[in-house]
């Protein structure tokens, strides 16, 4: 399956395979994804295409005691659709918010996006990878998983976000998914 097909299966596992209330970060590890010898574009992926090589960097991030409304606006000033959650005073990633948690875990639900906080609502359960990762394995990692994207961590900090549009921009240049992502924002 190539990647344009894969992203077309991701639809309906938007919520980065992460549960409210559920267990902390896990890292990619060896054995953890499958890769099966196949491209994941037209011309093969060198195989020394590391995370770090694709991510966005220096990702944004919200404190657990955020309110929704900050972190929606966040988003909104970025023109992203999440925000890396970490501890107060540690840095430490805690999981993430994204604007489906925000639209389906509080306002479709009545809360008031002034008063709730990000802990309230955010995805605990978060797989992450590691900026070393090989690229290869960490888009079957996503396809395994039916997630957009991925924190890239180190030392439990967050040092980026690696988005399907990003592995687009790599893999697959000239495809429509690569074309929109490497697009400047429609504002």
């Amino acid at each position: 399956m190539g990647l344009l097909s894969t992203i077309v299966s991701f639809s309906a596992g938007y919520a980065l395979a992460a549960k409210t209330g559920a267990a902390p970060i896990r890292r990619v590890r060896s054995g953890s994804a499958r890769w099966g010898g196949r491209s994941v574009s037209s011309g093969a992926l060198p195989r020394d295409v590391q995370v770090r090589d694709v991510m966005t960097a220096a990702p944004e991030t919200v404190t657990l005691d955020a309110t929704l409304t900050a972190a929606a606006r966040l988003m909104a000033e970025n023109d992203i659709g999440d925000v890396i959650v970490i501890e107060p005073g540690t840095e430490r990633v805690a999981g993430i918010v994204t604007d489906r948690n925000i639209t389906t875990r509080a306002v479709a639900e009545g809360r008031n996006p002034d008063t709730t906080t990000v802990e309230e609502i955010f995805s605990r359960d978060l797989v992450a990878a590691a900026p070393a990762d090989s690229v290869r394995r960490v888009i079957d990692l996503m396809e395994d998983l039916k997630v957009r994207r991925l924190p890239v961590v180190e030392a439990d900090r967050a040092v980026g976000i690696v988005s399907l549009g990003d592995l687009a921009v790599e893999t697959n240049v000239g495809s429509a998914l690569a074309e929109i992502s490497a697009a400047a924002p429609d504002r």
